[in-house]
């Protein structure tokens, strides 16, 4: 019991977070409406490669993402560009054994 009346409570902080990956000073979502799935043939070059999984190891609710990072796609996960389509508006990569559509969310200069 905590002397004097002094009531302790801890808080926990439950993050959660979106589908999205950051390439340069652009962050993509994939959503929110249900990701739109591509085949091989759509995509183009690798455009850049997840340098750092948030997911399971951030825990600070005010992160801010970095140039490689991802939420959930692995360390290593190849980003392509999606043919016929500037890689500043829209990129793709595999998740859950789908290739998934990033959109740009917010360009920064």
């Amino acid at each position: 019991m905590p002397a004097a009346g002094l009531v302790f409570e801890l808080q926990s902080t439950q993050i959660d977070w979106v589908n999205v990956i950051q390439v340069g000073s652009t962050q993509f979502v994939a959503g929110p409406q249900p990701p739109a799935v591509l085949r091989q043939s759509d995509l183009g070059p690798a455009y850049s490669n997840v340098k750092f999984k948030v997911s399971g190891k951030v825990c600070d609710p005010n992160y801010r993402l970095k140039d490689g990072d991802a939420m959930f796609l692995e360390v290593g996960t190849p980003i392509y560009q999606v043919n016929g389509q500037p890689p500043v508006l829209r990129l793709a990569a595999r998740f859950n054994r789908q290739i998934v559509v990033y959109w740009a969310t917010a360009l920064t200069l």
